[in-house]
């Protein structure tokens, strides 16, 4: 009984049983690799988006709304793997007032052919007791 020899016609089922489970493991880990970088492209964008629009609120006119928004999310987004990006703004720079930025990044999917495209929006409200300028 406690001798360690497997029945016999058993011989090779560990063998059997690393090459079936071995590819199912790896597919999993793979998974929650690219699961990893999804959600940290995500969080970086919605990191850039909310930068952005505080950039923009804080400008002292529209003209230089866009530009300021722009300058904080490449910030944000430097050094990152977006392949292509673009900041849009919405809104007045007026006191009371709202600016709206969404930032959307392109990237790929590491090792995986393809590419996705996280995008968020994030809103910051102007001071009612600033100046502007026309």
């Amino acid at each position: 009984m406690g001798s360690g020899l497997r029945p016999r016609g058993e011989e090779a089922s560990a063998t059997l049983e690393l090459v079936v489970g071995a590819p199912a493991v790896l597919a999993l880990v793979g998974l929650v690799v690219l699961a990893g970088h999804i959600e940290t492209a995500h969080q970086v964008v919605n990191q850039a988006a909310e930068d952005a629009a505080r950039a923009a609120s804080l400008a002292r006119s529209n003209a230089v709304a866009l530009p300021d928004a722009q300058a904080a999310a490449g910030a944000d987004l430097a050094g990152r793997d977006c392949a292509t990006w673009y900041v849009t703004v919405t809104g007045a720079v007026i006191p009371g007032g709202a600016v709206t930025a969404t930032v959307a990044c392109t990237t790929g999917l590491g090792i995986l052919p393809g590419r996705f495209t996280a995008t968020n929006t994030a809103t910051a409200a102007v001071d009612l007791y600033r100046g502007v300028s026309p």
